[in-house]
């Protein structure tokens, strides 16, 4: 039979098309703060927006007829006319947010319009209003959001951990924080203010009081001006790239969206500088115009359609592709002609002539190098020359030794790669480098599934900065930090001091600073076991198992050994073979 829904259940059906987690309750509450022209904004959550949001800005505020007015489904300041929709310069529009938010929560009113004396309070829980009353409140609007989702137990249950919501809530203030250099934005969470962005900054400073000061160092700008689109912004040089998609922002007219082909052009601008799979920073911002660009495609409005996309996708590849080439690499010096005087005399009176100087001048002449080797140590040659058997050792045991290298089962062809004979009459040639990746990441795989990953403290602890999010992230699971074979601490304002890693890499060389970027990035993602794999296989990324110098035969027949032992001995984990086989048929058929 066919009827029509009782208004509460449409209302919590719409409500949840736009409400799906603390983080868009933000988002919504943000950005009507944001266009009601405030100065200055400050979030407040408890619990990770589990029990409170809340947000309180100095903007123009409401009179009573408006405050009753707002709760109510596609009530709107923002537009009046279909036309409005082509000429969009708000982030809201659709009059969905505050009536959806009111439909699954309890909620607390408090506004004042610039020039009235007083104010008016409204409170209003599951979409039904309790009280409105005449208040005493400062200029601007203070909305108060508590117990979300109260009346739909099922979202509840199936929002994710703290720590996950807490870092969707922080990536939404930092949109929001992001297009409006005009405001000051403040977070406090649990009672304590963790981010504090005075106004009036640019966009670099702005990022480095998000992030931290060692981004600013990784940022190049990037600029450019066309009759399609205007682009803007900061992207990060090579070097900086992650594995994660952190710190990736698309802004057009001021709007954060998503577009994974706009992503793309980004990735394609760095080409074969940046690691596969890994991602750069990237602010940019587009200026096209309004009647170019659809932004009512969905509720959460992160989705646009750009008119001119595959002429935009080109714009942004070249852009970023010029800044890399102008900003992200210093131009090399030149040792051999840097401060040559303009006139080289010889000790018989020679002069150059006056065309010879301008030959010089443009590269022409250079003064002599000295070739020599910095690296010459006399004592280690002479200890190469007696293990070797030259100069030192006396002709008899020189031959001893010759003939003692002719049974050798190694023979070494590069620092990294040993052909050995096979039990078969072939051979066996093996990556040494790929094959201590595989034996040091099943051996810390295993030790961390164990729960027997030992600790070895660092001679000189390292500093970490992080963006608030990962740094509230890891201080959450300091104990699973600690599972990890990593032993950190607090050090100030999202600093933290990392005083052990894994001893299973002991002597081995890795970044601690990107490691635990990322490990702050997963940490809260998948199970336990897929939390162990990543963090092996990132630590093994890292690591260089490269030799530097030729292996003994020792060394490689222990790492073959121990090669296999492992569960997949054939492949490194970072990708690439470790060894391969030929058999004696094998070499017959292709010698023969």
């Amino acid at each position: 039979m066919l009827k029509v829904l009782p208004e509460h259940i449409y209302s919590l059906i719409a409500a949840g098309e736009v409400i799906q987690r603390p983080a868009s309750v933000v988002k919504e509450l943000m950005e009507n703060s944001a266009d009601a022209g405030a100065t200055s904004i400050m979030l407040v959550v408890s619990d990770y927006g589990r029990t409170l949001i809340q947000v309180i800005d100095n903007g123009c505020g409401m009179d009573a007829q408006e405050a009753g007015l707002c709760f109510l489904s596609h009530a709107t300041s923002k537009i009046d006319a279909v036309e409005d929709l082509q000429n969009l310069s708000t982030f809201g529009f659709r009059g969905e947010a505050l009536a959806s938010i009111a439909a699954c929560a309890d909620v607390t009113l408090k506004t004042r319009k610039k020039g009235q004396q007083t104010g008016t309070q409204v409170h209003i829980s599951g979409g039904k209003t309790l009280e409105t009353t005449e208040i005493a409140c400062p200029e601007g609007c203070n909305i108060a959001v508590r117990n979300l989702f109260f009346n739909i137990p099922a979202r509840r249950k199936f929002l994710k951990s703290d720590n996950s919501e807490y870092r969707m809530i922080v990536s939404e203030f930092t949109r929001v924080a992001l297009t409006r250099l005009d405001i000051e934005f403040r977070l406090i969470s649990n009672s304590k203010e963790v981010i504090t962005l005075p106004k009036g900054r640019n966009l670099k400073q702005r990022i480095t009081d998000l992030y931290g000061s060692a981004i600013g160092k990784q940022l190049v700008d990037v600029s450019v001006d066309t009759t399609v689109v205007k682009l803007s912004g900061i992207t990060g040089t090579p070097q900086s790239a992650k594995k994660t998609q952190q710190n990736t922002f698309l802004f057009a007219n001021g709007r954060f969206f998503r577009s994974p082909m706009l992503h793309k052009a980004v990735l394609k601008a760095y080409g074969n500088l940046i690691p596969e799979g890994s991602t750069p920073h990237y602010f940019i911002f587009l200026e096209v115009p309004p009647q170019e660009m659809d932004v009512n495609i969905s509720p959460s409005k992160t989705e646009i359609k750009l008119e001119n996309e595959q002429v935009i996708f080109q714009i942004v590849e070249a852009a970023v592709k010029e800044a890399i080439g102008k900003n992200a690499f210093a131009p090399a010096i030149d040792f051999d002609t840097e401060g040559v005087p303009i006139e080289i005399s010889t000790g018989d009176g020679f002069t150059l002539t006056p065309e010879e100087k301008k030959k010089m001048q443009q590269g022409g002449f250079r003064q002599p190098r000295i070739d020599y080797n910095p690296l010459f140590n006399p004592f280690e040659e002479d200890r190469k020359e007696k293990a070797s058997g030259y100069k030192t050792v006396p002709s008899s045991i020189n031959q001893q030794l010759m003939e003692e290298a002719d049974q050798r089962r190694i023979l070494q062809i590069d620092k990294n790669i040993v052909i050995m004979a096979d039990g078969d009459g072939g051979i066996l040639v093996v990556n040494i480098a790929r094959a201590r990746q595989r034996i040091f990441y099943e051996r810390y795989l295993r030790s961390m599934q164990d729960s027997s990953c030992q600790i070895q403290e660092e001679l000189f602890p390292k500093t970490v900065t992080l963006d608030h999010a990962s740094f509230a992230t890891l201080m959450d699971n300091v104990d699973r930090v600690r599972s990890l074979g990593f032993e950190i601490r607090e050090f100030g304002k999202d600093c933290i001091v990392v005083s052990g890693t894994p001893a299973d890499f002991k002597g081995e060389k890795f970044s601690v600073e990107d490691s635990i970027e990322e490990l702050a990035s997963y940490i809260e993602e998948g199970n336990q076991d897929e939390l162990f794999r990543k963090a092996a296989l990132d630590i093994v990324r890292r690591s260089n198992f490269s030799y530097t110098a030729d292996i003994s035969e020792r060394e490689a027949l222990t790492v073959i050994d121990e090669l296999f032992l492992c569960k997949e001995p054939s492949t490194s984990p970072a990708g690439g073979y470790t060894f391969f086989r030929l058999g004696a048929e094998e070499i017959r058929h292709k010698l023969l």
